[in-house]
Order: structure tokens, then sequence, then C-alpha cells
């Protein structure tokens, strides 16, 4: 084997490794990680507060991760559903940021309320 070779595989390695879950290397492969299947009856209302939610505006998103702390890299050129999709890809991955968000108090939060309301809708259903 050549070091070009190493170098692929490795590369491989890291995509793969990149779409998985971001648990403790000691904990690979031996966690599985299974979703649940929607309910079926769910579905439609998660669609439409999906579609509303890419329609927020870029301002609205960076306020809730700056106040929830998210550690999301973020570039000037991000629009509003890129922002979005790293968001959701993030909570995700982070079932506490998740429970922290869902927990969080509304009355002191600069995050928009139809922002707020939004998420919820998506993280309890």
């Amino acid at each position: 084997m050549k070091t070009h070779e190493v170098a692929r595989m490795l590369t491989l390695l890291a995509s793969a490794l990149k779409r998985g879950p971001n648990v403790p290397l000691e904990d690979l492969g031996t966690e599985r990680v299974t979703r649940a299947k929607p309910d079926p009856s769910t579905i439609p209302v998660a669609l439409g507060t999906l579609v509303a939610l890419s329609e927020i505006d870029k301002q609205q998103w960076l306020d809730l991760i700056r106040e929830n702390g998210f550690p999301i890299e973020l570039r000037p050129r991000d629009a509003s559903r890129d922002i979005l999709g790293k968001v959701l890809r993030y909570l995700e991955q982070n079932p506490a940021a998740r429970q922290r968000l869902t927990n969080s108090p509304r009355e002191r939060s600069t995050t928009s309320p139809e922002l707020r309301r939004a998420l919820d809708i998506l993280l309890k259903s």
C-alpha cells in the first residue's frame, strides 16, 4: 500500500464519519442510532412548518444561534436556508441542545416568537 492510497482511504473515512452522528470515538460502532418513523398524521404539519422556516429572515436565525450559544460556523454569504440547514443538522446531532431550546425561557428571548413557535412544533412532532 502506498501513501496516496492511504490518503484516499482516510479521506473516505473522514467523509463517512462526518455524515454519521457526533459521538465519542470509544462509542463508535457500539451504539446504533435508530430513527423513529414519523407519524404520517404529523407530516403535513411538519412540512408546512419547514416551508415557513425557510422563509425566516437571516437575522432572526443569527439571533437564535447567538442567544442559544450554538457553535455553528456561518459564512457571510450563507442564505437563511443555508443557516436553517445548519441549525437543523446541529439540533439533530445534539439532543441536549434540543432539550435546552425547548426548555429555555421565552420572556427574555430576543428570538422571533414565530421562529420559536415553529421550532417548538418541529421538536415536539
